[in-house]
C-alpha cells in the first residue's frame, strides 16, 4: 500500500479549512493509501519544525499548505506542495523585509525541493508561474472539495426581509461595499467572522440590521447557509472561494466577483458583479428576489458544485500520489 504523510500547520481551534479538506481526502483513500499526519508544534520554532519534518517522511510527502517551509526538511524526498493562494505575498501592506522573508522561505527555497505543486485554481497557477517561474508541467490543478456537511436544503420561501450571508472578514472580503449596497434597504446581513471596528461602526451609522457569528463549527456554518437567502462573496481577492461552492451545494444563490478565481469558479453558475461597485451589488441582491431567477441560479449552482464532490477530489490527489510514486 502506498505510504503518504500529510504535513500540516499547528493544530487550531478555528480556521480549519485546510485540515478539513485533507481529512475528507484521507477518509476516501483509507483503503488504498496509508496516510499519516504530521502537525507542526506551536511551541517550537519554524526551523525546529522543519528539522522534525524530515523524521516523519514517507514514500510520498504532501505539504498541505501554509507551512511551505517544511519542504526544506524533506530535501531529497518525493514531495508535493499544495498552494492555496498568494494573497499574503501580494498584499501591499507588508514591508519589504516581510515580503523578502516570505518570498524566500515560503516559495523560492521550498519550490526548489518539491517535485509537484498542486494549486486550487488556474488563477493561482498563473500567479505561481508569474512570480516564481515554476515549470508549468509540474503544476496540477486540484480544486478544494466540499465537505459532506454541506448538503442540499430546499428554500421554499424567501425571508422577509432578505437575509444576506457573508462568510469571512478582513478588508479583502469587501464588507465595506456590501454595507454601502445595503444602505437604505431592509436587508439583514449575517456576517461570519470578526468585522473590524470601523465596519461595525458603519453598520450602526447606516442602521443596517445585522448579526455577527464567530467561531462556528462546520454544522453551525451549514445552518447559517440554510437560514440565508443569498451568499455574498464578492471579495477583492480569493485563491479559490470555497464558500461559493458550499452555498451552491446547500442550494443558495451566490453573488461573487467578476475577477480572478471567483470568476473562474462562479462563471455561469453565480451572479457576477464588480466588487468595487455597491450599486451592482445591490441590484444583484434585488434581482435574486425574483423567485424564477433565484431558482435558476440555484439549479446552475448545484450543477457546478457537483464537480467539487470530495470523492472526485480525492481521486485526483490519488492520481498525483501514484504519478510521483512511479518516478
Amino acid at each position: 500500500m502506498l505510504s503518504v504523510t500529510h504535513f500540516y500547520r499547528e493544530p487550531r481551534k478555528t480556521g480549519l479549512s485546510i485540515e478539513g479538506i485533507f481529512r475528507s481526502v484521507k477518509e476516501c483513500l483509507q483503503d488504498r493509501v496509508e496516510i499519516k499526519d504530521f502537525y507542526c508544534d506551536a511551541t517550537l520554532t519554524r526551523l525546529q519544525n522543519t528539522r522534525r519534518a524530515g523524521k516523519f517522511a514517507s514514500e510520498i510527502n504532501h505539504i498541505t499548505g501554509d507551512v511551505n517551509f517544511l519542504a526544506m526538511g524533506l530535501r531529497g524526498k518525493k514531495t508535493i506542495l499544495t498552494v492555496h493562494d498568494l494573497g499574503f505575498y501580494e498584499n501591499p501592506v507588508h514591508s519589504k523585509l516581510v515580503k523578502l522573508v516570505y518570498h524566500l522561505f515560503w516559495f523560492y527555497l521550498p519550490l526548489k525541493q518539491v517535485d509537484i505543486v498542486t494549486v486550487v485554481s488556474d488563477f493561482t497557477k498563473q500567479k505561481l508561474i508569474k512570480y516564481f517561474h515554476f515549470p508549468e508541467d509540474r503544476i496540477r490543478i486540484i480544486p478544494d472539495p466540499v465537505k459532506k456537511v454541506f448538503r442540499f436544503s430546499a428554500k421554499e420561501k424567501l425571508n422577509s426581509p432578505p437575509v444576506i450571508l457573508m462568510m469571512g472578514t478582513g478588508k479583502h472580503k469587501n464588507l465595506d461595499n456590501l454595507i454601502e449596497a445595503a444602505k437604505g434597504t431592509n436587508f439583514h446581513l449575517n456576517i461570519i467572522g470578526w468585522p473590524a471596528h470601523d465596519e461595525l461602526e458603519k453598520l450602526k451609522a447606516f442602521n443596517i440590521a445585522h448579526t455577527v457569528f464567530s467561531g462556528l463549527s462546520d454544522e453551525e456554518v451549514y445552518q447559517r447557509y440554510v437560514a440565508c437567502d443569498v451568499l455574498f462573496m464578492a471579495s477583492h481577492y480569493e485563491g479559490f472561494g470555497m464558500p461559493i461552492v458550499e452555498a451552491q451545494c446547500v442550494g443558495r444563490p451566490v453573488i461573487t466577483s467578476n475577477i480572478g478565481a471567483m470568476l473562474e469558479l462562479g462563471k455561469d453558475s453565480a451572479v457576477l458583479v464588480d466588487p468595487n461597485k455597491p450599486v451592482e451589488i445591490r441590484d444583484a441582491i434585488l434581482s435574486l428576489l425574483d423567485k424564477k431567477l433565484y431558482d435558476d441560479v440555484v439549479a446552475r449552482g448545484r450543477e457546478n458544485a457537483a464537480k467539487y464532490d470530495y470523492k472526485i477530489i480525492a481521486e485526483q490527489y490519488l492520481a498525483v500520489y501514484q504519478e510521483l510514486a512511479t518516478k
